[in-house]
């Protein structure tokens, strides 16, 4: 078994408008047997809960009383892929504040997106800018990655999801560099399945090269067209490859989909169709 129990013991949900309280979901989990919360931070009056100290530490003390692991899902759009250094360091502060809001509460990971680059029109095509500036954009990455690891030290692990710029040709190389202490991976299963086949191998060659690297995990289906955040078992996705991966690692794995109900229906297809079989 793995020092933090099996995949079974990691299990969670992420919540973002089926609540307005982060205690009352804290008590939803327990009451439900899963054992991991993830707070995306899209909910406004999640962000007002957490900056608030003493909101902070009611929640803290709710998670301990009732043995649920918290994580949370840094607020979606800012860019390491901006060609300012003005917004990029907006970025940065906004990060290191849910930083520090996930100490305040014993938060083990905290989410985050590289951003977007803009994709320019061109004579008929497109060229995105970290293309027309490669060196540019992969030092600016490089230093604000260093300096986001360095801060999380003592804090939560902080974890890059695959979408948007973890795709992009210079990202994989600083990764190599940066990954381990606080700085790791959030493998979200849906994304790697919408894909096209290539990519998708290269991806999870990634992520297997630094599975000690993969601290969290968002597992949601989807007919392998777009993005659907499906409750498993409603789409085309075989989980147990990914599953049998995640448990080798420390990672919390969480049903990203919603309404809270299809957490529910996420749990019982994994307890009658996966763990069986891992």
């Amino acid at each position: 078994m793995h020092p933090l129990g099996t995949v079974r013991q990691r299990l969670g949900l992420q919540i973002l408008f089926d609540f307005s309280s982060i205690t009352d979901a804290i008590g939803f989990c327990s009451d439900h047997g899963l054992a991991v919360l993830e707070i995306n931070l899209g909910n406004i009056k999640f962000q007002r809960q957490l900056a608030d100290s003493r909101e902070r530490r009611r929640i803290r003390a709710a998670a301990l009383r009732q043995r649920v692991a918290l994580a949370i899902h840094a607020i979606d759009g800012p860019s390491f892929f901006i060609p300012s250094e003005t917004v990029r360091a907006a970025g940065i502060r906004q990060l290191k504040q849910e930083l520090d809001w996930a100490r305040g509460i014993g938060a083990r990971n905290v989410i985050m997106h590289l951003g977007f680059d803009m994709n320019f029109g061109l004579n008929g095509g497109a060229r995105y800018t970290h293309e027309q500036f490669p060196r540019y954009y992969a030092a600016a990455l490089q230093e604000s990655l260093a300096d986001l690891k360095a801060y999380a030290h003592g804090r939560a692990r902080l974890c890059v999801e695959n979408v948007g710029g973890f795709r992009y040709g210079l990202t994989p190389p600083i990764l190599s560099r940066l990954l381990g202490g606080n700085l790791g991976l959030c493998l979200d299963v849906g994304h790697v399945n919408v894909q096209p086949p290539k990519q998708r191998a290269k991806e999870m060659a990634f992520f297997r090269k630094y599975r000690q690297s993969i601290f969290h995990s968002h597992v949601h289906d989807n007919s392998g067209l777009r993005d659907e955040h499906s409750a498993l078992g409603r789409g085309r996705i075989d989980f147990l490859p990914f599953f049998r991966l995640l448990a080798k690692t420390d990672a919390l794995v969480v049903f990203e989909v919603r309404p809270k109900e299809s957490a529910l229906e996420s749990l019982r297809y994994f307890e009658k169709e996966i763990e069986p079989r891992l």
